[in-house]
């Protein structure tokens, strides 16, 4: 059985990350950015690209800045 997929619009996405549509445009022109679909003339993300692609900006982000996934815990 397969799992039901959740879809984000640019607009829903740009605001769960909290930046301008527009970012998410260039980078689909860029070729940058989670994956994406086009239904018909709309551009959907599947929220398990979503999730991907936090994950690599996540491990990439501890890369540059040399951190390894510790918790602090308080």
């Amino acid at each position: 059985m397969q799992q039901e997929q959740y879809l984000l619009s640019t607009k829903h996405l740009s605001r769960r990350w909290n930046i301008a549509p527009r970012t998410l445009e260039r980078w689909r022109a860029e070729g940058q950015g989670p994956q994406f679909i086009r239904i018909g003339r709309h551009i959907r993300y599947r929220e398990t690209d979503i999730l991907d692609f936090e994950a690599e900006q996540m491990e990439a982000s501890k890369r540059r800045n040399g951190l390894t996934s510790q918790r602090c815990i308080a």
